[in-house]
């Protein structure tokens, strides 16, 4: 008997070659017949869109008031309406879109979306930005519909998952207000769609083209609107993977063949994306051609692609004592900084902190001499400062002089640090802990030539200060000062510190003799274009991202989020003027506890089964026999296994602080996972099943019924709220009702 008519069992998807059983890529015809939609299907999607616009626009214009993150997204569009620079940690896309719909509807960009409970005015358009994150909302559960449906998944149980996306607590609560999450959900999911269209098309036909298309495109509108969208990114490439990775094992798929599917993949899946990304911020950087909040955490070269920049360009750039300068951290891209407000500790002298918005006449110091000079003598006259000149600085605001004291400074308690401080005045000479040895390190890339590595030159020279008297480094980190020094950047002075910490140069510089000059040259830069702004832009974007390091009453650890044990409190009136027809209200962000704990569960359960499942099939002369429905589900069972822990255990890994909106990517895999877990059961053991997926479906539907007053912000009683509190760190605030 030849090796091929040998009597093997085996599982869908293998075929008997003439040397060895190999895995077929081949779509199996039973597989995508049940992927096929019916009449029955487009009815349950007229249904499910009908009950998402109820669900989702249900009172979309209530709160009238500024809600939550509206404060910033709402600001920001304030920022593109004045053309003026601003920086965040996320992509701009929706931002843009935001900004977009405003200025269609006739917005005139005088709100200021300043606080959490302003009354909007009558002509901002905040219902139409609203119904923007409804409408992703809304397309969002049609489409886990769909998804589901193309795993295999009956219509009933693709209803059912649509079903939990529909009423869960905290997607319905973040689809109806100018945030992120929403659209980010919708672009994940047309990703995930595409995706999975694809596999059910024959390959190379002009539909499986546009399904990949597809999948491309909501990738790039995912990582264009939050960072996290790299995550998705992840999931689909590592599926990618694995998929050609089967195309070069299938017998039948010629290499020919597989070069096109890698091509074709690398086209949809990588250039679509990054075209796209690249487009958005193209955009951005047209958007904002003025300086603005953003610009102080950029560096100088940046910012002279600004069309207001006229004061960095036309300044001198030689640096002489008796300049007017701002000196920056190199690093942080964050200014030197002094105010009238003391240490409560320590020394108890006057803070010297970063800062990171300019312009601040707080931002200004005077380079002087260690000997003393007559006020505005220096001013008179032109002397370079060099390398190895010892020099004072004079904070011009508040009339002191940068300090080091042999204390330690207030965060970091270490015997080699010391506190930097301001004291003393132009009275008085000081001795040498007012002094500090210019020591030039280094220079920028936009130098024309060697001079900065003789004498201090703007925006072109890195430097160090040394102090005189106990020889330490001035320096600067990414930790904050307490809320007495205004969450700021400690500033302080080590022996021997790490010495990009230590890093300076000067950004702006002016004084009498040099303003005007026409002998004394000017800051040139060289030409910077838009990959190195957007490379810029990028970095900045991550070192912002990575100080939201303080802790906050509304965070929620990775280990405590899938229990719901913390939620966000969006809105409450209870401390606002209410109008005279106004009940209470209160809008609080808070998960769904039948969806998130089932889900987890499902999580756990389908961890082990996948554990055992390949444990089994790691000899591989053994072919296992299954069925299709087992096959079905351990390949959608790992895959969406997977997006969820690529989405949420780079979570413990984060140091900032985390909110339960930044976890719901990983939820949504959890509710495809749920639905895809019911499918097997009622493949499995058809009453089981289907009890199983009434009852998960009744204890969510209760879950979002017994909270609708804090989703929608409707009128609740004091007792019903206190009687909702099923966990003592629920902390939505029930004294907002008036009875």
């Amino acid at each position: 008997m030849s090796y091929s008519e040998k009597p093997y069992q085996l599982p869908p998807g293998y075929k008997v070659g003439s040397r060895r059983v190999y895995h077929s890529t081949e779509r199996e015809p039973s597989r995508i017949s049940g992927t096929v939609l019916t009449k029955f299907d487009h009815f349950l999607i007229a249904v499910l869109l009908s009950a998402s616009v109820l669900v989702r626009l249900y009172k979309l214009p209530f709160p009238t008031r500024v809600v939550f993150d509206e404060v910033h997204f709402g600001g920001f569009a304030k920022d593109y309406f004045a053309g003026e620079f601003f920086l965040d940690v996320h992509p701009p896309l929706v931002k843009l879109i935001y900004y977009w719909i405003a200025v269609l509807f006739g917005w005139n960009g005088q709100f200021t979306f300043e606080e959490i409970g302003n009354l909007y005015d009558k002509d901002v358009p905040y219902v139409i930005m609203r119904l923007f994150p409804a409408l992703c909302g809304i397309f969002t559960v049609v489409l886990t519909f769909l998804t589901l449906r193309l795993t295999n998944c009956r219509s009933f149980v693709a209803l059912f998952g649509a079903f939990l996306v529909l009423i869960e607590n905290s997607l319905v609560t973040q689809s109806r207000f100018i945030l992120l999450d929403s659209p980010l959900l919708f672009f994940m999911s047309i990703s995930i769609y595409g995706l999975m269209k694809q596999r059910v098309c024959q390959p190379f036909t002009k539909q499986w083209f546009k399904s990949l298309l597809l999948a491309g495109m909501g990738l790039g509108m995912t990582v264009s609107t939050k960072l996290t969208g790299l995550y998705t990114i992840a999931w689909v490439g590592l599926l990618t993977i694995v998929e050609l990775w089967d195309y070069l094992g299938d017998l039948n798929v010629t290499m020919r063949q597989w070069y096109t599917h890698f091509a074709a993949r690398f086209v949809a899946l990588v250039c679509v994306p990054v075209t796209i990304y690249l487009s958005v911020f193209y955009l951005h950087f047209l958007s904002l051609p003025f300086n603005g909040s953003g610009s102080g955490a950029m560096s100088p070269i940046f910012k002279s692609t600004l069309l207001d920049s006229d004061f960095l360009t036309n300044e001198p750039v030689e640096v002489s004592y008796g300049s007017t300068v701002t000196i920056k951290h190199n690093n942080l891209e964050e200014y030197l900084h002094s105010h009238d407000h003391n240490y409560p500790g320590g020394s108890q002298e006057q803070q010297v902190s970063l800062y990171g918005f300019s312009p601040d006449e707080n931002n200004e110091w005077i380079i002087e001499t260690k000997n003393k000079a007559r006020e505005g003598q220096l001013q008179k006259n032109f002397k370079a400062v060099l390398d190895g000149d010892t020099i004072r600085l004079f904070h011009k605001q508040t009339g002191k002089y940068l300090h080091v004291n042999d204390i330690r400074p207030p965060i970091s308690e270490h015997d080699y640090s010391n506190e930097v401080s301001c004291s003393g005045s132009r009275e008085l000479l000081g001795d040498i802990n007012y002094e500090f040895k210019v020591r030039i390190m280094n220079k920028k890339p936009h130098s024309q030539n060697n001079l900065p590595m003789i004498k201090l030159r703007a925006t072109e020279s890195i430097f160090q200060l040394v102090h005189h008297g106990t020889k330490c480094v001035m320096m600067s980190h990414s930790d904050k000062l307490p809320n007495w020094g205004f969450e700021q950047n400690e500033v302080l002075c080590v022996d021997e510190p790490t010495i990009p910490n230590t890093l300076w140069y000067i950004e702006e510089n002016s004084h009498p003799v040099l303003d005007n000059s026409t002998v004394h040259p000017r800051v040139h830069f060289t030409p910077f274009g838009f990959f190195s702004k957007l490379w810029e832009y990028s970095k900045a974007m991550v070192r912002i991202n990575s100080t939201f390091k303080s802790e906050h009453v509304y965070s929620s650890r990775p280990e405590s989020w899938p229990f719901v044990m913390r939620g966000i409190s969006f809105y409450s009136n209870e401390n606002e003027n209410k109008l005279t027809d106004e009940q209470g209200s209160h809008v609080y962000l808070l998960g769904n506890m039948a969806i998130y704990w089932i889900g987890f569960f499902i999580i756990t359960l389908g961890m082990a089964k996948l554990f055992f499942y390949y444990l089994k099939h790691l000899n591989p002369f053994v072919i296992t026999g299954e069925t299709l429905s087992s096959s079905v589900f351990y390949q959608f069972c790992f895959e969406f296994i997977l997006g969820w822990l690529l989405h949420y255990f780079p979570a413990f890994y984060m140091k900032r602080q985390l909110f339960m909106h930044h976890y719901l990517p990983a939820l949504y895999f959890s509710i495809l996972l749920i639905a895809q877990f019911i499918e097997y059961q009622i493949s499995k053991r058809r009453l089981t099943g289907y009890l199983l997926m009434v009852a998960t479906a009744a204890m969510a539907g209760y879950c979002f019924w017994a909270f609708v007053p804090i989703i929608y912000g409707t009128d609740w009683t004091r007792a019903q709220c206190n009687h909702a509190k099923w966990f003592s760190s629920w902390d939505f605030d029930c004294m907002t009702y008036t009875k």
